[in-house]
């Protein structure tokens, strides 16, 4: 990621960091660096294949013939093709620092430090043992999962599995290699054949799957793989390669020990990882057009590092805020020198600044360079860390992950607070029918989501002569904001004042306009048997709008408040629910469903994550109670007690309407309970004399005043930049970016950066606009 001219690795806590960056951190910090250290460097270098190295020193020169590709395929559009092939020379040294041009020989190593070095070339990388680890593939981001044959029912025959010496059991078939158990009757089978490389087969004819056809026994486990932790198991009827918690117990059964096993054979997983990273050096074309490349600072592609593209996207998008530029890539080394080399690698700040650093230094994108492009692989580690869904390593929606990533820089990052320059707050006004009383809340977004009505997204068919031809409808900017900002109909409002079901009005509208404004296209919604699906539909973003017509405007002069609960009710607070995933649940209500319904759901599927939760919901979307709240997540009621907790008290209060002020009046001339304060606030609040002290404190119901960390100006903003997604689902397909940078348009996909000679504008899912001065009003 950082570079050609080195990696260097301190061999006593093999820990590494380029050269750039080496001489931003402050040595004297940390006991492990003095004056002169001895360090282990890295190079690579790709040439063609006529290109040779020679031997100095301790190096060791690795020639292995890469060719990447898009599919798993041959002679088709996108997969192996038989043009130049690149020669990867990977080269060793030990050196010392600061001097790392100057190599050590090789008589002059300890033989300890000789073993280390030697450890560290075979050392598979980070990457590499993630994937494997977590038994996905790096273009789908598929995780294993249990297999649901977690009580296999074993036959009994006396079966006994030698160590070695195995051989399929079909009569005729010799093989001796590509061998699977069968779980339920010991038949040793062999699988498929399989593509190795271009013009290499794997040994196989499929008789294992054969035997399940004849048996219907599912469960097989690939002989060679077995070790103490784990082995290739493929569930036939699962028709995927699947985790078998109880395999010890299932080998067992027929004399195998995993404790005594070695690996002698690669599981399909790593012959798959083998393959797809051949397509590594491949540049990708889009829809074929021959796009002019481009190069220079903040012109440089990312590396996709397996269902990565979400990432990509984002990152470009974000370069394009200035606030973000200046806190990660112009004050990259504050970050640096803020940590010790030893803390770089879990440091959020640290290895964001890295990411910006070398995306803006044009150093990773040079014409003719065979280094160009970034490998995020430590960010993307850190940045979901603590997180069930993007620490999965499968495909992720990009919306998510911006909310993601700007709390993570909230959360690490004190002053100045780039995310405060997409920072907004929206503004909800609640009408009552009964008593046309209003009440007005503010919610903080970096987001802002636009409904797309789906009455308008259907394809409606039009006639060419005798047949009908479906067209893809295209909806105006003007329609999502009237869907997302016109007045709704809440029917099942029960009136607080006169407990009566008269239903309410609903209106949002946006409090504070942001220097840059993030919008979200709502193009995923649950189809009618709760599968998410993608709406067909072309979205008409202008180039240039005025927002101007949705300005909030907060509590009016001639408005009555409208209280939060019953005045006669009891006023509690409920206690948090640590057994539900807040993410979880925000994506689960964002598809639509009921809060009840979503924390049940989680709650059920034991907090393992959204697609469990959101699968049992669809199996279970017709029980009778699926839309009432679970008896274990009912909360306790906490009755307050002005004397235990009057910090609360007074924010109870002034949620049902009432100033600071007027809360803390009630309080001391009742001193019986928040209850009692309330009513007499409801029945006397005219008797409350002028406020003369705290002249600062500003109550919120009745100011469109907002915290000062919500940037607010004119409304008018211009498109600088938007993210695309293809397929039919946030979970899988593929995003690229699309960004304009000093009146160009330029396309990031992955690793390719190019001249776009037609951005899709209407396709986009994710856009960014930036406050512009002289607009033209969008029609609305």
């Amino acid at each position: 990621m950082f570079g050609e001219l080195c990696l260097v690795i301190l061999v006593e806590r093999i820990e590494m960091a380029c050269e750039k960056l080496l001489n931003c951190y402050n040595f004297n910090k940390t006991r492990h660096l003095g004056k002169e250290q001895s360090l282990f460097s890295y190079k690579r270098s790709e040439t063609l294949m006529e290109k040779f190295f020679d031997f100095h020193f301790f190096f060791e020169t690795f020639i292995i013939v890469r060719q990447r590709i898009a599919q798993l395929a041959i002679g088709v559009e996108g997969g192996f093709s038989s043009g130049p092939k690149y020669d990867i020379a990977s080269e060793y040294a030990v050196v010392l620092y600061p001097d790392i041009d100057a190599k050590v020989p090789l008589s002059r190593l300890p033989p300890k430090l000789i073993e280390v070095c030697h450890k560290i070339i075979e050392n598979e990388g980070v990457q590499r043992q993630e994937i494997l680890e977590a038994g996905m593939n790096v273009w789908e981001g598929e995780a294993r999962t249990d297999t649901r044959h977690l009580n296999l029912e074993q036959i009994d025959n006396g079966k006994r599995v030698p160590p070695w010496g195995w051989k399929c059991e079909e009569e005729g078939c010799d093989l001796k290699e590509n061998l699977w158990l069968n779980l339920t009757d010991g038949a040793i089978m062999c699988g498929r054949s399989q593509y190795i490389q271009e013009g290499v087969m794997s040994k196989g004819r499929n008789h294992a799957r054969l035997h399940f056809d004849l048996t219907g026994y599912p469960l097989v486990v690939k002989l060679g793989t077995i070790t103490k932790d784990d082995a290739d198991v493929f569930s036939y009827d699962e028709d995927e390669s699947v985790r078998d918690p109880n395999l010890k117990k299932h080998l067992i059964h027929f004399g195998i020990d995993m404790d005594k096993t070695e690996k002698t054979e690669k599981s399909t997983l790593e012959m798959e990882l083998d393959l797809n990273q051949k397509w590594e050096w491949e540049m990708c074309q889009e829809d074929g057009a021959n796009l002019e490349l481009a190069y220079g600072p903040g012109l440089t592609g990312i590396i996709n590092i397996g269902s990565s593209c979400y990432i990509s996207a984002t990152l470009q998008m974000l370069l394009q805020i200035p606030d973000f530029v200046q806190a990660y890539g112009i004050e990259c080394e504050k970050h640096f020198l803020n940590v010790s080399i030893l803390d770089s690698h879990n440091d959020f700040n640290c290895q964001t600044a890295k990411v910006f650093s070398s995306l803006l230094s044009g150093e990773f994108s040079q014409k003719d360079s065979d280094c160009n492009g970034i490998k995020p692989v430590q960010f993307r580690k850190i940045v979901s860390r603590g997180n069930t869904e993007f620490s999965s390593s499968r495909q992720q929606d990009a919306d998510e992950y911006i909310r993601l990533l700007f709390d993570r820089i909230d959360d690490f990052l004190k002053k100045p607070k780039p995310v405060d320059a997409v920072r907004f707050k929206l503004e909800q006004r609640l009408e009552d029918n009964a008593t046309n009383r209003v009440r007005y809340r503010y919610t903080e977004e970096v987001v802002l989501s636009l409904n797309i009505p789906e009455k308008d997204a259907c394809k409606q068919p039009i006639k060419t002569g005798e047949t009908e031809v479906p067209v893809r409808p295209t909806i105006s900017f003007a329609e999502c904001l009237s869907a997302t900002f016109g007045r709704q109909q809440i029917d099942d409002f029960r009136s607080p004042i006169t407990d009566e079901v008269k239903g309410a009005i609903e209106q949002y509208s946006i409090a504070t306009f942001p220097d840059y404004l993030i919008i979200q296209l709502k193009k995923f919604t649950l189809a009618e048997n709760y599968s998410v699906k993608k709406l067909d539909v072309n979205v008409e973003m202008p180039d240039e709008i005025d927002l101007g017509a949705f300005r909030g405007r907060g509590k009016q002069p001639e408005e009555m408040l409208l209280p939060h609960e019953s005045a006669k009710s009891e006023l509690t607070l409920t206690r948090s629910l640590p057994d539900i995933d807040p993410d979880v649940f925000s994506r689960l209500c964002r598809s639509g469903i009921t809060p009840e319904a979503a924390r049940r759901a989680i709650h059920m599927t034991k907090n393992i994550g959204f697609d469990a939760a959101l699968d049992w919901f669809m199996h279970s979307v017709g029980d009778r109670d699926i839309n009432e709240e679970h008896p274990d997540l009912r909360s306790k009621v906490i009755v307050l007690r002005t004397s235990d907790v009057d910090g609360i008290a007074i924010e109870q209060l002034t949620n049902l309407g009432f100033s600071v002020y007027q809360a803390r009046y009630a309080l001391q001339k009742v001193n019986t309970g928040i209850n009692d304060a309330a009513d007499w606030l409801f029945s006397n609040v005219d008797a409350i004399p002028p406020e003369e002290k705290d002249e600062e404190i500003k109550d919120y119901f009745f100011s469109v005043d907002v915290p000062k960390e919500c940037r607010d100006g004119k409304e008018h903003y211009r498109l600088i930049g938007f993210i695309s997604h293809m397929g039919n689902s946030p979970h899988s397909g593929h995003y690229v970016a699309h960004m304009k940078k000093d009146s160009k348009w330029y396309l990031f996909n992955d690793e390719k950066v190019a001249i776009s000679q037609n951005p899709p504008t209407l396709l986009g899912y994710v856009y960014l606009y930036e406050r512009h001065c002289d607009p033209t009003p969008c029609d609305d």
